[in-house]
């Protein structure tokens, strides 16, 4: 059997340049020092190990020269991190804020041709509009002396590689993952951009503050670079360069690519991580593209005999694995769908934490004040233009001093007009959003839509101040259309909260929501979602009825939830003996309230729609959270529902069974709607919400 060759090869077998004795990949052409190995083809483990061509000449130690130096004046290396196909990664200073971040470094070949250098200029630039927490930020890039740079988030972690080496996954551990994955891939799908590398070399696992694995997806964009070069070498000279073993057959093929090669590499992920092993393995890189191309996986069960995995979860991953594309999952939020429902029967109190952009930021936050963040990075870039607008202001004062009264008279008449009360237009997207004053009281129309597919949309700014972080939130929809509002946090892409009323004229109000400080989007359009079966409600336009949005300051009390409240951190507490009041207001609403600690026993005790009945569409789910019901749901019915009873269905008021209060992990219920198997035609497929109230009393024993 052969073996790696001790001590490591220094010297690149295509080129002859010199390597640190640690270097995976040449810091000249690229190439693979060592060939990159699948789990089961490690040095001791008992498989076949490729052997790799012998060095040239011994080697010569030599200090790097670019550990001290400061790239594009603001970014001191400190040290190596690691080496690639593309370059060479540093942990690196911002000398100007203080900060550590990650520097990745072109390799000398990417940098002197012209045109790949473009296109990684471009490439970078679609990377840097991706902000979802689960993906590696990339804060600058560009170009100085003679080095092409990207500065990116600096993650203290261990790439997924290293922890399947320790050996495989179960199925829980890697659905958390993926789903995770599958989080940060959506976004960069919506914006146009496919991976086209996923690998568990590509994926860190960083421990939050919790102690709940979370993901980042490391080099979006930046696959196209290397992706003919490396087939070229697994062609010529034979070296694997990792990314062979997780490529999709169209990608093999040369074909165009789409979302669904980075859903068949998913599934290589998958299988990985189930298996400790990759999908095929053959003696030659050649080898292990051809058996992507014409061979069935086989299924991970058959691979590892004893492997404890449901069979909807391995159809999971063959699906994902399918030759033809159309025939796997048909984005990779249909396959993260998937993952969810098979935690149905394990342990899912992580994963609405995992599906919730918001508090992933909050879980994924660095430890300590050393890490720097896009926000610091960007705000250091704007005074370095307001710096260099200044000096260009000092240089031409006298011409400016000339054109001051033109100017003063040119903003007045091309100022636009004050906020009255009521939008003004265009406010289609975030970028044309006014700034509006808190508190908030707006009007608006939606008016002409968009395209056949897209209402009008408006678009507001408004500051949350410090010391206002818990607000009022009203809406006063439109009489003729169900519409939606949805909320962005300061500096994010994906929404904190999308408010659907589900139903024309149903007004929707949360009295208690607590947001961070900062500058917040608020978005109102049409809800278009398919409550009932049939088709999508068209497009609607109304241009005489205003709707109304207003945001002020408010106070919590213990008798009132307070939103957002979905997830496990974010419970609503409450004592024994006490009671809270609440609705499920907007669709897909989930309360989460707990007990609170206490030396008794307790029992939550539920009645819905305590003044008016709900409607006959959706029935209130309750879900124990600890105790001897853990994860079991129960309808409740409204008093006088021709619904017989059962251990699944309760008439009128509910009462749980009593559970001992422990303080680290108090016993919880989670509320919400679904649709009423015995609710009229047509069959609602998601839950008509409605301000009807519920009250949850917690008894003592």
């Amino acid at each position: 059997m052969s073996t790696f060759p001790a001590p490591a090869p220094t010297t690149c077998p295509r080129c002859g340049s010199h390597n640190e004795t640690a270097a995976r990949y040449c810091n000249n052409c690229g190439t693979s020092l060592f060939p990159s190995m699948p789990p089961t083809e490690r040095a001791g483990s008992g498989a076949r190990v490729v052997s790799v061509p012998p060095p040239r000449e011994a080697h010569v130690h030599r200090a790097d020269p670019l550990l001290g130096r400061i790239v594009a004046e603001r970014y001191r290396v400190l040290e190596l991190l690691g080496r690639g196909g593309m370059g060479v990664v540093y942990k690196a200073e911002h000398a100007r804020i203080g900060k550590v971040l990650a520097l990745k470094l072109l390799t000398g070949e990417l940098t002197r041709d012209a045109t790949q250098l473009g296109r990684f200029k471009r490439e970078a630039l679609m990377a840097s509009r991706l902000s979802h927490p689960n993906t590696v930020q990339v804060f600058d890039f560009g170009e100085a002396d003679g080095l092409a740079y990207l500065a990116m988030e600096y993650v203290r972690g261990v790439d997924l590689g290293s922890v399947v080496d320790q050996g495989r996954l179960t199925p829980e551990r890697t659905a958390r993952i993926v789903i995770q994955i599958c989080s940060s891939l959506a976004e960069a799908h919506e914006k146009g951009i496919v991976h086209r590398d996923l690998k568990p070399e590509n994926i860190m696992i960083v421990r939050g503050h919790t102690g709940e694995e979370l993901v980042k997806v490391l080099d979006f964009g930046l696959a196209k670079l290397r992706e003919s070069s490396e087939l070229s070498d697994v062609t010529s000279s034979g070296a694997i360069v990792g990314t062979p073993y997780y490529m999709a057959p169209e990608q093999i093929r040369g074909e165009a690519v789409g979302p669904e090669c980075d859903v068949y590499q998913l599934g290589a992920v998958l299988y990985a991580c189930l298996t400790g092993s990759v999908v095929f393995e053959a003696a030659t890189p050649m080898g292990v593209l051809t058996r992507h191309l014409i061979e069935e996986p086989q299924p991970p069960t058959t691979r590892v005999p004893g492997l404890e995995l449901s069979r909807s979860f391995e159809r999971l991953v063959l699906m994902a694995l399918a030759k033809d594309p159309s025939r796997r999952f048909r984005s990779v939020l249909a396959l993260q769908e998937a993952l969810v429902a098979e935690l149905a029967g394990g342990d899912r109190e992580t994963v609405s934490v995992l599906l919730d952009s918001g508090e992933l930021r909050k879980l994924t936050r660095a430890e300590g004040e050393d890490v720097a963040t896009r926000d610091e990075v960007e705000r250091y870039e704007r005074t370095l233009r307001r710096r260099g607008v200044f000096a260009w202001s000092l240089s031409g004062i006298a011409l400016l001093a000339a054109l001051v009264g033109g100017a003063r008279v040119y903003s007045t008449l091309t100022a636009p007009p004050s906020f009255q009360g009521f939008e003004l237009e265009p406010n289609n997207a975030a970028s044309e959003a006014r700034m509006l004053p808190f508190p908030l009281d707006v009007r608006g129309r939606l008016g002409r839509r968009l395209d056949r597919e897209r209402s009008d949309r408006d678009f507001f700014k408004v500051p949350i101040p410090a010391g206002s972080e818990t607000v009022h939130l009203a809406f006063e929809p439109l009489p003729n259309l169900a519409s939606c509002l949805w909320l962005y946090a300061p500096n994010s892409d994906d929404p904190f909260g999308r408010y659907c009323t589900g139903s024309p004229g149903v007004k929707l109000e949360l009295p208690t929501l607590t947001l961070e400080p900062g500058d917040w989007i608020v978005a109102v359009m049409q809800d278009r979602e398919a409550y009932f079966e049939g088709a999508t409600p068209p497009v609607y336009e109304n241009v005489s009825d205003d709707y109304r949005v207003t945001l002020r300051p408010s106070q919590p009390t213990p008798e009132r939830e307070t939103e957002p409240n979905d997830a496990a951190p974010l419970g609503n507490p409450i004592r024994a003996g006490g009671n809270l009041r609440g609705s499920l207001g907007f669709a897909k609403d989930v309360d989460r309230l707990c007990a609170a600690p206490s030396q008794k026993r307790v029992r939550f005790v539920v009645e819905d729609a305590v003044e008016r009945p709900r409607s006959r569409y959706s029935v209130l789910e309750a879900t124990s959270r600890g105790g001897p019901d853990d994860g079991i749901p129960v309808r409740i019915h409204r008093v006088g529902a021709s619904v017989k009873p059962s251990v699944r269905d309760v008439v009128g008021s509910w009462r749980g069974p009593f559970v001992e209060v422990d303080a680290a992990n108090p016993p919880c219920l989670e509320l919400t709607l679904v649709p009423n198997p015995w609710g009229p035609t047509p069959v609602a497929i998601i839950a008509v919400p409605g301000d009807e109230e519920y009250l949850v009393r917690v008894e003592s024993e």
